[in-house]
């Protein structure tokens, strides 16, 4: 998660990003604070895909609002309203740190200063705040059981087999599933699977039956074969015993 620190200041605002995991912050610019303020920091929000925004929250010592507090808080109330959330972290001497430089050296510009406060008001706030792991995709969007029941598998008889001319992978199926039309004509990029396609002929196998026809090598499909796996692991689906023809699977 990516997050932009901001150092506000009446004159100017010191801007800070995190990497890419959130874990720390690291001096990014400066912008003076005017009318287009506002709009610049939502572009550089956009552009570096920020999810959230850590602002210094400026109070004394004694622990009283400083000035520019309330303008600050303004601001920050305009980006949530525009869909970034916004953290506050205490700024109380931040920028007597950004003085020098993360190693102790000292700087000079008020520049310098003012992007370096922002980023250890970042990197002050990220401290505190566990580091979430991204999840790693383990396969294909999920989907809602409504969308899940809309694909209808039904084991159907194999009738013919025949490879599909000047193709080394297709081939053409007549299947029955108990239908008024007859069987239907399935083309299916199985033959590296069978030693022959006769070896099909009176096999009861599982398939997609409701999706829209399509031609493969000018021969119209309408079905598709339900199988697992791929090379070694390839494999049918079949009942383990014989059901009647059309039988939907659940």
């Amino acid at each position: 998660m990516k997050y932009l620190g901001i150092d506000y200041g009446t004159k100017k605002v010191g801007l800070a990003l995190s990497d890419d995991g959130g874990s720390m912050g690291f001096p990014h610019s400066i912008l003076p604070n005017d009318v287009r303020l506002f709009d610049a920091i939502r572009e550089l929000i956009t552009k570096e895909k920020v999810e959230a925004v850590v602002m210094g929250e400026s109070r004394d010592f004694s622990g009283a609002e400083n000035p520019v507090a309330e303008e600050a808080r303004t601001f920050a109330t305009r980006l949530v309203e525009a869909g970034t959330p916004v953290h506050f972290e205490p700024e109380m001497l931040t920028t007597q740190e950004a003085r020098r430089d993360f190693e102790g050296i000292r700087t000079s510009g008020h520049a310098v200063v003012d992007s370096s406060a922002a980023a250890l008001i970042l990197t002050s706030y990220l401290s505190r705040t566990p580091v979430v792991e991204e999840p790693v995709p383990t396969g294909k969007p999920q989907i809602s059981i409504d969308e899940f029941l809309k694909i209808e598998v039904k084991m159907g008889f194999v009738r013919t087999a025949e490879r599909v001319e000047d193709t080394d992978k297709l081939l053409r199926l007549t299947v029955d599933f108990n239908e008024p039309n007859g069987p239907r004509q399935i083309v299916s990029g199985i033959a590296m699977y069978v030693e022959t396609p006769e070896a099909l002929i009176g096999r009861q196998l599982a398939f997609v039956t409701n999706l829209k026809p399509r031609t493969i090598k000018g021969l119209e499909s309408n079905g598709m074969l339900f199988a697992v796996g791929e090379g070694d692991t390839f494999a049918f689906v079949t009942p383990d015993r014989e059901v009647p023809p059309g039988t939907a699977a659940h």
